[in-house]
């Protein structure tokens, strides 16, 4: 691999560890070592030529054979340039399923594919050939409103199978991804299609698997934290004194091997981009020498594709004397005008970007494992018919565990915020993410109305200031996700967490009249501003911009840009859109969601060719042509305790309002 990524035969890293060999690996071993000592490119490339196939030679597109031309996101939906665009969103489901194919593959031939045994969905980009976890997670989303529910089964059945061959899931479906994981969100994955279906069945299949993934977690990506509450938090101990407790970080010291040099690689797929970084002479040698003596660098590479960064802390002030008053300043949503990060060099940010990661309990991930903790308790009691068990109660409190925790560490009385914790120093972290935020989502429900107020105040003071979509912090940092780079996961975490907040018990604003359903427009505008300027039309409803170029018939983007003034920049070109299909997926979750709220998108400084005389009309709901459908609930009662004999019982009895519960 050394030889063949140091020749510049490939553009990009991925490609040939992405090959898989044309003829048996010992041939293939026994050419390369008749290379010279000094190969030159041509010699490389030939090399590679004669051994290898094409990457993804071994993946070929797959028939959804679930699918549907009524989805359900799109019943109740009227509007005809709506239907249009998210119709024509589903379509592109069917450009993205695919299935391994080894059969293509010699006798004694190799490939860096994992084995899946069902269709997957690929992420989209032009070198996503595999499944990827994360990505999977919005993707399951978007099965499940596009009423793909076999698919979506399968697509989870394949992440099921990694847990019980590598006891987690790895980062995506190859060898290389073997040594590290992804956000924990299969659990989240397996109660969405719970919900959307109630097959106990297969929650009884997965739950075993969960709890081994959940097992990796706590063994491998946790740490013990002792500490003393502060009186001045949310905790209702009654003088807790010194807590132990722990908390989940991504540092790679504590990746699946538990190996302290395992994490001394750089990654395959970004080869030639960690060995830059590794060399890079930085401003502070003292820093990068703590880095590298760390063995941490390259494995936090790969930690620092999370939006969980925290590109410094007070152990690294000499790098920027200037960082730490300007973050403070921002705490108050005071945008500073001067980047701290301007006089940076790309590489010095990467490894700035690696440092604090490996120290810091970031409140998304532990806010993800509560979930995935209530969820398998949750599942517990189901299996037990309702009936609480050893292993529901026991979840549950590791649940309620964690979230003492979080509010113990993260939380920020003053502001009502969380903040990722620096765990050497017992700080905050100094740069405030809205990944924080993930933590509303999770338990906004048992915090205070005030603090549901604080983070409903902080979404859509951030929405007036990005109305195009909201970064994950606000430096331009040029990392992917930082200003000006915007990305549907995260807009899709920060609707759920005002939409909680919302709903809170007390302090609760009504139905879509608040900020979740406003940064859901503005997310679904981004997505439809972007689809139409790269050629996207509806025949007989919307012709297509006057000034797209290429052939594209309108691109979805993994990631989009904003401007200074925090709307959306458009783009024309479709060359390159990224891993879409999570953008997609939500998409097609805000359509579900918030159906007859939205309204055509308002695209900046463009105008829609939408055709005359085209107006909203009721739209008659055809019979679905899915080949699956859920399967009841066992049992649906009433409020009055009358047994329902369909799942929307909404009849009036004795003055009582019926509904399922």
């Amino acid at each position: 691999m050394l030889t063949v990524m140091l020749s510049g035969v490939f553009d990009k890293d991925k490609t040939f560890v992405d090959m898989p060999t044309s003829k048996p690996v010992n041939d293939v071993l026994t050419a390369f070592h008749k290379l010279p000592a000094n190969a030159t490119k041509a010699q490389v490339a030939q090399f590679v030529d004669d051994n290898f196939h094409p990457a993804g030679y071994d993946v070929i597109e797959a028939k959804l054979e679930d699918w549907t031309e009524d989805p359900p996101f799109l019943r109740g939906v009227t509007d005809p340039v709506l239907r249009g665009y998210g119709m024509s969103v589903h379509n592109q489901w069917k450009q993205l399923a695919r299935r391994r194919d080894p059969s293509k593959l010699c006798a004694g031939c190799a490939s860096s594919l994992l084995a899946t045994n069902y269709t997957f969905i690929s992420p989209g980009g032009s070198t996503s050939r595999e499944f990827a976890y994360w990505n999977t997670y919005y993707i399951n989303l978007g099965l499940l409103r596009s009423g793909l529910y076999q698919t979506a089964k399968g697509v989870l059945r394949n992440l099921l199978d990694m847990v019980r061959s590598y006891g987690f899931v790895p980062t995506g479906g190859r060898v290389y991804f073997t040594d590290r994981s992804g956000l924990p969100l299969l659990a989240l994955m397996v109660n969405d299609y719970y919900q959307a279906t109630k097959d106990l069945l297969f929650v009884a299949e997965a739950l075993p698997l969960l709890v081994k993934e959940h097992e990796f977690w706590d063994m491998y990506r946790s740490v013990n934290i002792t500490y003393t509450p502060n009186s001045a938090t949310l905790s209702k101990r009654q003088n807790p004194g010194i807590v132990t407790s722990k908390v989940s970080t991504l540092g790679p010291d504590l990746f699946s091997t538990a190996s302290s040099t395992s994490s001394a690689f750089t990654r395959p797929e970004n080869f030639l981009a960690d060995t830059a970084t590794a060399k890079t002479e930085l401003a502070s040698p003292q820093l990068f020498s703590t880095a590298q003596n760390s063995g941490s660098l390259y494995a936090a590479s790969e930690a620092g594709t999370m939006p969980s960064v925290q590109y410094a802390n007070r152990t690294t002030a000499e790098v920027g004397p200037s960082l730490f008053s300007t973050a403070t300043r921002r705490r108050s949503l005071d945008i500073p005008t001067t980047n701290p990060f301007a006089s940076f060099t790309r590489d010095q940010l990467l490894v700035l970007g690696s440092i604090g990661i490996n120290d810091t309990a970031a409140v998304n991930i532990n806010s993800i494992l509560y979930q995935a903790e209530s969820i398998i308790a949750n599942f517990y009691q189901l299996a037990a018919y309702g009936n609480n068990t050893h292993e529901s109660i026991a979840y549950s409190r590791l649940a309620n565990r964690r979230r003492q925790t979080l509010i113990d560490l993260a939380y920020n009385p003053q502001t009502g915020l969380f903040a990722d914790y620096h765990i050497s120093t017992s700080q905050h972290a100094d740069i405030w993410s809205i990944n924080s935020l993930w933590s509303f989502w999770a338990f906004s429900d048992t915090l205070p109305a005030e603090s549901a107020h604080s983070a409903l105040e902080s979404l859509s003071e951030l929405h007036d200031k990005f109305p195009g979509g909201l970064p994950n912090t606000f430096y331009n940092t040029t990392l992917l996700w930082d200003w000006p780079n915007v990305q549907s996961p995260l807009q899709h975490m920060a609707i759920q967490s005002a939409a909680k907040a919302e709903n809170h018990p007390i302090y609760r604003k009504r139905s879509g009249s608040g900020v979740a359903a406003g940064i859901a427009q503005s997310t679904l505008g981004a997505a439809f501003c972007n689809w139409y300027t790269t050629g996207g039309s509806i025949d007989g409803v919307l012709n297509s911009y006057d000034h797209a170029t290429g052939s594209s018939a309108g691109a979805s983007f993994g990631s989009y840009a904003i401007g200074a003034d925090g709307n959306i920049i458009t783009s024309t070109d479709s060359s390159d859109p990224g891993d879409y299909a999570w953008s997609n997926a939500v998409t097609l979750w805000i359509f579900d969601q918030y159906k007859s709220q939205l309204q055509i998108p308002t695209c900046p400084n463009i105008k829609l060719n939408i055709v005359e005389h085209t107006t909203p009309t009721p739209m008659p709901t055809p019979t679905p042509t899915s080949t699956f459908s859920p399967p009841p609930p066992i049992s649906t009662y009433c409020t009055v305790r009358r047994k329902c004999t369909h799942c929307k019982c909404r009849v009036k009895r004795r003055g009582h309002s019926m509904r399922v519960v």
